[in-house]
């Protein structure tokens, strides 16, 4: 999580926004609660693509710099067309 993102007020348009379903889930509607539910349905519903071409050295020093971009990823290599 990125630290100071949301400002308190916006922070708090997003607890209002999940409260129902905090409730719904048995969760005790706290302000804790309600930013670990929203925190947590982020989480399970963030995907994120991803596209680079393999063509020359650019993959290879980004898979370097950034290992975990190899280790928790699925990558998928997409051949031409026939």
């Amino acid at each position: 999580m990125v630290p100071a993102l949301h400002a308190e007020d916006e922070k708090d348009g997003l607890i209002s926004s999940v409260r129902d379903d905090v409730g719904k889930a048995g969760i005790v509607e706290t302000k804790e609660n309600c930013w670990n539910f929203f925190i947590d349905r982020c989480r399970d519903n963030l995907h994120v693509v991803l596209a680079m071409s393999p063509v020359g050295d650019n993959l290879r020093t980004r898979c370097r710099n950034f290992p975990g971009m190899v280790n928790n990823t699925t990558i998928d290599w997409f051949t031409p067309w026939p």
